[in-house]
């Protein structure tokens, strides 16, 4: 094929899937990991950073993740170890639960409060500084997920449609799709205007997904997110790691 059809036939397919978004209904699912075990431990080496305090000198284990690094070859690394005042958080933890507990800093993604067994993890950052994770726990029954797009409006806005469906519209507009739960199998708070609280149930378990949604458009759009699916034997840290997230991000 000569270099200009091969252009225009490029270009055609370009321009057919910008002028075709589409919206999706929502379907709930429990995550997998999208690639092997081998791979998650070179890619995302989980590194000691020495113990975060939280109000009242209540504290577990700190520590960061490596991500591939987007821009360059080799690892991120980015996280400092703790010094005595560097790792202290204002935020009210149960000391019972905190023995359950550890702290993870994600790049991209920042700190979140995760199960202290859950040593499997995917995420990864993007050039525009998006970032995402996955932890999942030892039998890859429980998870948890992370995303942020950062500032990255067509990266951010499709899945935010899905908890604020006033923004449907204008993604739409703009060619990134979006989402709708038809079924109404979503079950969405709202606390104020660009914030989501949200439940919904995954056929099969037991307990029910929560998590927390967040978007801000001032000088551009930036849409965050946290899922977390845990059985009965992690319920009572379900409200803990959703308030912590809520609170630091």
């Amino acid at each position: 094929m000569k270099k200009s059809n091969l252009l225009i036939v490029t270009l055609f397919s370009i321009f057919t899937s910008i002028t075709h978004a589409e919206v999706t209904h929502f379907r709930p699912t429990l995550p997998k990991f999208s690639n092997t075990v081998q791979e998650r431990k070179t890619e995302n080496q989980i590194y000691s950073l020495g113990e975060a305090s939280f109000a009242q000198d209540v504290r577990v284990p700190f520590y960061g993740v490596t991500v591939l690094n987007p821009a360059d070859d080799g690892l991120l690394k980015d996280f400092k170890q703790c010094s005595a005042k560097s790792c202290h958080f204002d935020f009210k933890l149960d000391a019972i639960q905190a023995k359950h507990l550890k702290l993870l800093a994600i790049p991209e993604i920042g700190i979140v409060l995760v199960p202290k067994d859950w040593n499997d993890i995917q995420a990864s950052a993007g050039a525009n500084g998006t970032g995402s994770a996955l932890l999942m726990s030892p039998d890859q029954k429980q998870a948890i997920q992370l995303y942020d797009s950062s500032f990255c409006v067509g990266c951010g806005m499709p899945y935010a449609t899905l908890y604020f469906p006033t923004l449907l519209k204008q993604s739409m507009e703009y060619e990134y799709g979006g989402y709708k739960d038809p079924q109404k199998l979503l079950n969405v708070v709202h606390p104020s205007k660009q914030v989501a609280f949200f439940s919904y149930q995954i056929p099969s378990l037991n307990n029910k997904t929560h998590g927390i949604a967040k978007y801000q458009d001032e000088d551009t759009f930036n849409f965050r997110e946290i899922k977390v699916t845990l059985d009965k034997s992690q319920q009572h840290v379900v409200g803990t790691i959703l308030n912590f997230y809520n609170t630091t991000h």
